[in-house]
């Protein structure tokens, strides 16, 4: 990760979830992240009958900095964790000035069919 424009995947990308390494700040520290990405679709179906009825935004849930190391898991509204998204997420987090740790919602509130498919 000696380029920061380069990324390390840790699991493969295409799938619902993957777990991404790159380097970027948070508080204004320089830090390594370690980020979590899953779809929306796949949180909503790990959620119970009532939070499911509530539905689903996106977001952002960063952990406080460690050790020079930020994690976070961020929920994406696509179909899979790909490359695309990969390098979108690494732009997202390295332009947010004001990041902190906890839970940060956006974008609209979406529910989901049994197989992941959005309905209204």
């Amino acid at each position: 990760m000696a380029d920061d424009r380069h990324y390390e995947a840790l699991e493969p990308l295409g799938g619902q979830t993957s777990l991404v390494r790159f380097t970027g700040s948070m508080q204004g520290q320089s830090i390594v992240w370690t980020v979590r990405l899953i779809t929306l679709a796949h949180h909503y179906q790990r959620l119970s009958s009532a939070e499911r009825d509530k539905g689903v935004r996106q977001f952002i849930k960063a952990e406080p900095i460690a050790n020079g190391v930020g994690s976070a898991m961020i929920a994406l509204n696509l179909p899979c964790i790909d490359e695309p998204a990969v390098l979108k997420t690494m732009i997202m987090l390295r332009q947010w000035k004001r990041l902190g740790p906890g839970r940060h919602e956006y974008g609209e509130t979406r529910r989901f069919g049994a197989v992941g498919s959005e309905r209204a």
